[in-house]
């Protein structure tokens, strides 16, 4: 029976235990829902529910809406931006393994961004530090999450084909970002913090980042951007076939626009204005 019971926990024959909860951290019926949520009292994982301001653009791309180029380098910019902005300031609670904002449009996953630590303990300094902190004007809300592991979260169908659900899927959508920025990010955090580095790691990031010019990190990161604005397309063109009779649309190409490196300054005031324009627009984020 323990062996029963343990192979099923967290699974959808567990009729005790949510397995959305357990899988993403988060469950479209909240409060409401008929199974357990066992909150965590210790992860390596914190979510920060609704953290994310999703612009026009990022809306009308996740919602596979008509889009072109120039409103796909938009959104993009924009989440590079948030992306850098809160990787280096949540690094300064500990060593960072990954970062996730998700693309999904659902009451309960709009905005969600998670930040798994490499040790618990740095998890739990951030989730104090965090308490009672804005961003963008909002209360940041965090808390432990049972997500360990982002591809058992993830919706595999959205990032090998296409997710048939589309962005009120209730698995995680994870918005693209570039390797390069993800590398940059992480020399930065070891660049700032050099006591995360272990003596068996130390030569070894000390050398990728010698390696690794601005000129570099731009081509890969415009090549990065064409791939997944090609993928992007590719699900956009297979949900509008399935609704063609409601019409649809086809933007034109450019070339990808470049953002060159900038300071905390730079960046905060960058996503400050997009979020003014945003506000005199009246777009209001869940």
């Amino acid at each position: 029976m323990a062996e029963q019971l343990a192979r099923i926990f967290g699974t959808e024959e567990d009729r005790v235990n949510c397995p959305f909860y357990f899988k993403i951290g988060a469950c479209r019926n909240g409060d409401q829902c008929n199974r357990l949520h066992n909150r965590p009292t210790m992860s390596q994982t914190l979510l920060l529910s609704h953290m994310y301001p999703n612009t026009p653009e990022a809306l009308a791309l996740a919602n596979d809406e008509p889009w072109d180029d120039d409103m796909y380098d938009r959104a993009q910019q924009h989440l590079e931006a948030f992306y850098i902005e809160v990787f280096l300031e949540l690094a300064n609670y500990g060593e960072i393994e990954d970062v996730v904002v998700v693309d999904n449009l659902c009451d309960h996953l709009i905005g969600n961004v998670y930040v798994k630590y490499y040790h618990e303990e740095d998890a739990e300094r951030a989730l104090g530090k965090l308490t009672g902190r804005f961003y963008s004007g909002k209360l940041i809300q965090a808390e432990y999450t049972t997500v360990s592991d982002f591809r058992e979260a993830r919706c595999r169908a959205f990032h090998e084909t296409r997710c048939n659900r589309g962005a009120y899927c209730n698995f995680l959508h994870i918005k693209h970002i570039p390797k390069a920025i993800k590398r940059r990010v992480v020399r930065e955090m070891y660049d700032e913090h050099p006591e995360y580095l272990g003596s068996t790691r130390s030569s070894r990031k000390e050398k990728k980042s010698r390696k690794d010019d601005d000129g570099g990190e731009r081509k890969e990161k415009d090549r990065d951007r064409d791939r997944d604005r090609g993928e992007r397309r590719e699900r956009s063109r297979g949900r509008r076939r399935e609704r063609e009779e409601e019409g649809g649309g086809d933007g034109g190409e450019r070339e990808p626009v470049n953002m060159g490196r900038q300071s905390s300054e730079e960046r905060r005031a960058m996503i400050a204005s997009w979020n003014a324009e945003k506000e005199a627009q009246g777009d209001m984020i869940s």
